[in-house]
């Protein structure tokens, strides 16, 4: 018997989908009044993709992002690292 592992199935947003997401996360970070480093862009870009791996847009509340944001938080300003 041949055994297969379970796939998940990774939806791709479309450009209307992944603009409105963004927006969203902008709104709700309120990335407008507050600056942001490369670094802390990088790491929320990779914490909202592997988010979206497993739900979509609206299955991300806005305390997912929030959670997202505060891990940027703690980034270290010159390098990038994280620091406690």
């Amino acid at each position: 018997m041949e055994r297969k592992l379970p796939t998940t199935e990774i939806q791709m947003l479309d450009q209307t989908q992944s603009e409105n997401f963004l927006n969203r996360v902008v709104s709700v970070l309120g990335l407008e009044e507050q600056g942001s480093t490369p670094q802390q862009w990088t790491v929320l870009v990779d914490v909202l993709d592997e988010l979206l791996e497993t739900r979509s847009p609206d299955q991300i509340t806005d305390q997912m992002i929030q959670g997202a944001w505060d891990v940027t938080e703690h980034l270290h300003p010159s390098d990038g690292s994280l620091r406690y």
